[in-house]
């Protein structure tokens, strides 16, 4: 088309020149040739300056840190950024014709989320900073922060697609969680301590008084019944006390070098009382070859001990417990595991929460796991669980070996 309208220019410009000048064709031709060398050398320069200009935007686009994925009328994906790839783990000609729905976690769909981003910019042309969950290539569920807007044609009038800009934000989530999480715990810790002070000077009267009464009173006598639930009772109460301000306290950690393995066998050859008349057997598979890490030790039993105690206490028939060591070069692993009634899916993401506890009334503080967690993150490591209703639970812990 400009070839062919530089060509009428041309013809009108000679037929000009000719008239206004008189000059032969021949001369007025190598006027027109020595225009059309200024006029190539110009539309050089413009297609070089495009290009270039067209092709930093272009390596912008495609070596952002940040997903950009353009989607056509048809929500299929046409553009694929090297951020993507590395956000999503797809390569590009793997998604190229796709809707974009892949990303989407089942639930999300399921709730309608789909049909709300095409919607919102469809109405206002743009989405901006929506927080939600993707799913990768391997199953790994993230956090992002999505910001899409339409593309109009040169009229401004209709859509020809849309590009979204998605941002991983899983760690920024993470650590606004803990940073809950410990804002929670000191609040928590504050009014725990000052509960469980006002309590424990009346509680140790009711339960001394009980006890010197108790002296008196044989087994046989109406009162004695009475009396010794008193003391059972305040007892039991002042224990959880004293759990409850231990909860409350700062956490001193003394690390010693410590054997693991020696330590998993001192805590199983004490479990017989923990397990009583339960049917329940414990076995060891532990690392030979397993380094002797820096923890504080007592701690750490604490730890094991109570993930033991709970698995003996989720029994109500015949059981087995596996307590196993293993590790690799950065890591100490502690696996314990048991083929018990599981944990409901939905109390997986709150077992780890002070006082939250499913045993029942009179059967803990709810503190267990919490103070678990809260020992392993002292330490620098970390704590997993997976269970499965009907089939058990394994908790696995890593402690970092430098």
């Amino acid at each position: 088309m400009m070839i062919s309208e530089l060509s009428k220019q041309k013809a009108l410009l000679r037929e000009k020149i000719k008239k206004n000048t008189g000059l032969q064709y021949l001369q007025i031709e190598n006027i027109l040739g020595d225009v059309d060398i200024c006029l190539g050398t110009i539309m050089k320069l413009m297609k070089d300056g495009k290009n270039a200009h067209e092709k930093f935007f272009s390596d912008i686009i495609l070596n952002s840190i940040d997903a950009i994925i353009g989607l056509d009328t048809n929500y299929r994906v046409f553009l694929w950024n090297n951020g993507a790839e590395k956000l999503f783990g797809y390569k590009k000609d793997e998604v190229m014709g796709r809707e974009f729905d892949f990303l989407i976690p089942e639930n999300l769909l399921q709730k309608g989320e789909k049909k709300f981003l095409i919607d919102e910019v469809s109405r206002n042309g743009f989405l901006a900073n929506y927080e939600s969950e993707r799913i990768t290539k391997s199953g790994q569920i993230i956090n992002v922060s999505i910001s899409r807007f339409a593309i109009y044609d040169e009229n401004d009038k209709n859509t020809i697609g849309s590009v979204g800009i998605l941002r991983d934000i899983t760690t920024v989530k993470q650590l606004q969680k803990e940073l809950r999480e410990k804002e929670n715990l000191a609040l928590i810790g504050e009014v725990v301590s000052s509960i469980a002070h006002s309590l424990s000077n009346p509680l140790n009267i009711i339960s001394g008084n009980a006890d010197y009464l108790l002296l008196n009173k044989k087994s046989d006598e109406p009162e004695y019944e009475e009396l010794k639930t008193i003391v059972e009772e305040t007892t039991r109460i002042t224990k959880s006390l004293r759990g409850l301000l231990n909860f409350s306290r700062p956490l001193v950690v003394e690390k010693t070098k410590t054997d693991i393995n020696k330590l998993v066998e001192e805590i199983v050859s004490k479990s017989k009382y923990t397990i009583g008349k339960k049917n329940i057997i414990i076995k060891k598979s532990l690392d030979k070859d397993l380094p002797q890490v820096k923890v504080d030790k007592a701690q750490i039993e604490e730890v094991i001990t109570n993930l033991v105690v709970n698995a003996v206490q989720a029994f109500t028939g015949r059981g087995e417990i596996i307590i196993k060591t293993k590790t690799n070069s950065n890591s100490v692993y502690i696996e314990v595991s048991d083929d018990g009634s599981g944990i409901p899916k939905e109390n997986l993401e709150k077992i780890f929460r002070p006082f939250f506890s499913s045993k029942g009334y009179g059967k803990g503080t709810g503190l267990g796991l919490s103070i678990v967690k809260r020992i392993i993150n002292e330490h620098g490591g970390s704590i997993n669980v997976k269970s499965q209703v009907g089939k058990g639970t394994i908790f696995t812990i890593s402690l970092p070996i430098k």
